[in-house]
């Protein structure tokens, strides 16, 4: 009985997260492929995009368990929401680094030198950094009404939005 009851705390926990994420990485998703189109960069399927925000959320999951994403619980919100962001984020570049470097590494395992190199040809740097900078404000966002949810309660923060 108290694995379940873990078990639904921490699904209640993922939901939103993976909702929220799912959402904001659809759009950019879709900003992404109509924008830089013409330059080659094709965009994700829709299944890609789900799975892409399940791991952000479990991710987000893991990390919230650490001793470490709560390093400054005990000081103004501030600094928690910068370091929870930063946490967050660089997380994320390494996710979409190793989502990126893939296909260049299934296609020839032997030379992985050579993946390398091609890899940081092939890439169009300009726009992974420019969708990088999108995913820290989306971060920083969802940090913000996270830490306020802890800080405040969430019964106080469906009120303050939704009302009664």
């Amino acid at each position: 009985m108290r694995i379940l009851l873990w078990i639904r705390r921490e699904i209640v926990h993922i939901l939103p997260v993976f909702f929220f994420f799912l959402f904001f990485f659809t759009l950019i998703n879709w900003t992404e492929t109509y924008l830089f189109e013409k330059s080659g960069v094709q965009g994700y399927r829709f299944l890609q995009v789900v799975l892409a925000a399940a791991l952000i959320a479990k991710i987000v999951l893991i990390l919230d368990h650490l001793p470490l994403i709560n390093r400054f619980r005990k000081h103004p919100l501030a600094y928690g929401i910068l370091w929870k962001t930063f946490l967050y984020w660089i997380i994320l570049f390494i996710v979409r680094l190793l989502i990126r470097f893939a296909p260049f590494f299934w296609v020839n395992t032997t030379h992985v030198e050579w993946d390398l190199g091609q890899f940081f040809e092939k890439v169009q740097w300009n726009v992974f950094l420019s969708i990088q900078v999108y995913y820290l404000m989306l971060l920083f966002i969802f940090v913000v009404f996270q830490e306020l949810a802890y800080k405040i309660g969430v019964k106080r923060v469906r009120q303050i939005f939704f009302g009664k």
